[in-house]
């Protein structure tokens, strides 16, 4: 759900850094998070620290089924601006450091499509760089996107982040609080023309065990009733998604690349990659 930092891996903060210290480290994934005590809190300014302390704040704090939610804001000397992050139980899950590979999941997918009128459906709304990108395709009728975690939604409805006026109000899109996964593991009621999802790190790097049945033959052929024929799956992966995973897609799908985003991660000062899985639906599909 991010470029720099995604929880397990190779582009990690750590969750409560040093003012503008970032470091690169290797953070243990766990399967299932351990809920903390049920809570809600949005500090107000009286709450905040003060002076350098001040350039570190938590903007949300909340429980959830997967953990405890956690919205920060803190100013990056390497970028030299805030920097908005969010955390789970601890682990940094996504940050607005780098967005273009989020950015290029739609991009990369919608211009394979030759139509007009696009319906697509995104898999985790997260910061909202991905459906912006999409909303900013003049083709893209309808955009569904599906978020687990309602904190997530209430940031963008709320303003906590600042881009969100940016796409929130479009009248094309519309925010579903569930679980994407048990959406398209279900009966498809209509096809999208493209399903673009950013959820996990990668195949093999999960939030959740009961993510792992979407990456296997048997779940990509649910999905792939819910994508219309001609149409594109595009799934973002932090790491290479694996060769086996890549050979499932390939059971399933017409046709299938896999694209690489270089970028410079701007607190290493080096070049990054993340991935993104592309996959098309035979233009012959038959439905179910």
């Amino acid at each position: 759900m991010c470029d720099v930092s995604r929880g397990f891996c190779y582009h990690t903060i750590f969750p409560m850094p040093p003012i503008g210290a970032v470091y690169r480290v290797h953070v243990a994934r766990q399967s299932n998070f351990q809920r903390s005590p049920a809570r809600k809190h949005c500090m107000n300014a009286s709450e905040q620290p003060q002076g350098i302390a001040g350039r570190f704040r938590v903007l949300h704090d909340s429980d959830t089924d997967m953990g405890a939610v956690l919205l920060r804001r803190r100013w990056s000397l390497a970028l030299e601006r805030d920097v908005y992050e969010m955390t789970m139980d601890g682990n940094l899950m996504m940050s607005d450091a780098v967005v273009a590979s989020e950015q290029a999941l739609s991009e990369q997918a919608l211009k394979r499509l030759p139509g007009k009128n696009l319906r697509v459906l995104i898999g985790g709304l997260g910061f909202g760089f991905t459906a912006r990108a999409a909303l900013a395709d003049d083709r893209v009728r309808e955009l569904t996107v599906v978020e687990l975690l309602p904190p997530v939604v209430e940031w963008h409805r709320t303003g906590l982040l600042p881009w969100s006026k940016e796409f929130i109000d479009d009248p094309r899109l519309t925010i579903v609080q569930g679980d994407f996964f048990a959406l398209v593991a279900g009966a498809a009621e209509s096809r999208f023309d493209a399903v673009l999802i950013d959820i996990d790190d990668a195949p093999h790097f999960l939030w959740h065990d009961r993510h792992a049945a979407f990456y296997d033959s048997a779940g990509l052929a649910a999905l792939r009733n819910h994508i219309a024929p001609g149409g594109e799956l595009a799934l973002w992966c932090a790491a290479h998604p694996g060769e086996a995973f890549l050979s499932a897609v390939e059971e399933v799908f017409a046709a299938t690349e896999l694209i690489e985003v270089p970028f410079e991660n701007p607190s290493l000062r080096q070049p990054e990659i993340n991935y993104i899985v592309l996959a098309t639906v035979s233009a012959e599909e038959l439905d179910g």
